[in-house]
């Protein structure tokens, strides 16, 4: 199977630029570490526990799934399956991942409905919300990628201009203390790493950017502006959360449900500017609302490739349904849903789909590489021993 055919026969006909695909990414890990952080156990040192979690996710791009990519620039992650693992083992891998994407996207879309209810429809049923939601989603799926990528990146100037201004507001109001921020690493770096090391393997989840860079016009940028992306997305959380440390305080940020939010909403310029909450909260969705919109998207053309259909369109509709029903069952408790989050899917499910088979991938791909290499040169050999 030739790369160029799968994506000829197999692939929506789109194409996206550089700047589209950085706000794809920007606001996909931007909005993965806004939300939820990475856990009230680090306390003061939330800011450095995000620069170490983008570190090692440059670390994946560089090391694992860049080379993947700058082999099969024009293959989704379907593609490179079927292509190094064989039909059979090609299938069952591309079925798993697409299932993974799906169940993301179910997750996110309760995680949305749920912070939605919370911070601006308390009196909607929670079905209603997540109705909603997946219409919202679908018809982005259906306009194309195209459509949505031009919106990703009209949100993404949005995102940084109420970042600008909510700093700007904050640090006006006088109510920043950058003593809150010590001590520094008083344990070590070590005992840090340890304790986030199931969270970092849950925002590894670039995988699913397989299934979007071959639109992208520059194939040969596509590793460059992933690293980017991880780069400045990671240092503008790390700011955003040493900010909101500096004002809340530990024990503030540890008691807030949103510790964004809570700043927020003590600003005060001149008894003018007051309760800027809107802005978090419109900070908060179009995170959420990005990284839903990819990974039902993955799952979507996914399901497409497997079935050899070139239109992704008439797989909106079961995949749409899927993500509706994992997101109704999805569990409502705070400790349960943080025993799944943060224990049970890192460790059990993303180590191994994030990690551990894209590294055996890898391997594979070398492999055979290096085999069908010898095998191009080794005519030559013989030719040239009998010349000689």
């Amino acid at each position: 199977m030739r790369a160029g055919k799968w994506k000829e026969f197999y692939m929506e006909k789109a194409k996206i630029d550089g700047l589209q695909m950085f706000s794809f990414m920007f606001l996909f890990q931007f909005g993965s570490l806004i939300v939820t952080g990475l856990g009230l156990e680090v306390k003061q040192n939330n800011w450095i526990a995000v620069l170490v979690v983008s570190g090692i996710n440059i670390l994946l791009i560089l090391l694992i799934y860049g080379p993947i990519y700058n082999r099969f620039p024009n293959l989704t992650l379907t593609g490179i399956f079927l292509e190094n693992t064989g039909k059979i083992v090609g299938t069952v891998l591309s079925i798993i991942y697409n299932f993974y994407f799906i169940l993301i996207a179910g997750f996110i879309l309760r995680d949305t409905g749920d912070n939605m209810i919370k911070y601006l429809l308390p009196e909607t049923p929670i079905e209603v919300v997540l109705l909603m939601g997946v219409l919202l989603i679908s018809y982005s799926c259906f306009l194309g990628i195209e459509v949505f990528a031009r919106v990703a990146q009209l949100l993404f100037f949005i995102m940084i201009t109420l970042g600008i201004m909510g700093n700007f507001l904050v640090f006006a109001s006088g109510i920043v203390d950058p003593i809150h921020l010590l001590p520094i690493l008083e344990d070590g770096l070590f005992p840090l790493i340890k304790t986030v090391f199931p969270t970092i393997i849950s925002y590894s989840e670039m995988v699913v950017f397989f299934m979007i860079l071959p639109y992208l016009n520059k194939p040969q940028n596509g590793v460059r502006i992933g690293t980017l992306s991880v780069l400045f997305s990671g240092l503008s959380v790390s700011w955003t959360f040493a900010l909101t440390i500096a004002v809340l305080g530990v024990y503030g940020t540890e008691l807030a449900d949103l510790p964004l939010l809570d700043t927020a909403q003590k600003i005060n310029v001149g008894d003018f500017f007051q309760r800027m909450d809107p802005i978090v909260i419109l900070t908060l969705f179009i995170g959420l609302f990005v990284k839903l919109n990819i990974f039902f998207y993955a799952g979507v053309v996914g399901m497409a490739e497997l079935f050899k259909k070139q239109k992704h369109q008439p797989f909106i509709l079961p995949a749409a349904i899927m993500i509706f029903v994992i997101a109704i069952v999805s569990v409502e408790n705070e400790i349960e849903k943080k025993e799944l989050f943060k224990e049970k899917l890192p460790l059990f499910i993303e180590l191994p789909i994030l990690i551990i088979i894209p590294c055996i991938l890898l391997v594979i791909i070398a492999i055979r590489g290096k085999w069908q290499k010898r095998k191009h040169l080794q005519p030559y050999s013989k030719g040239s021993m009998k010349d000689e």
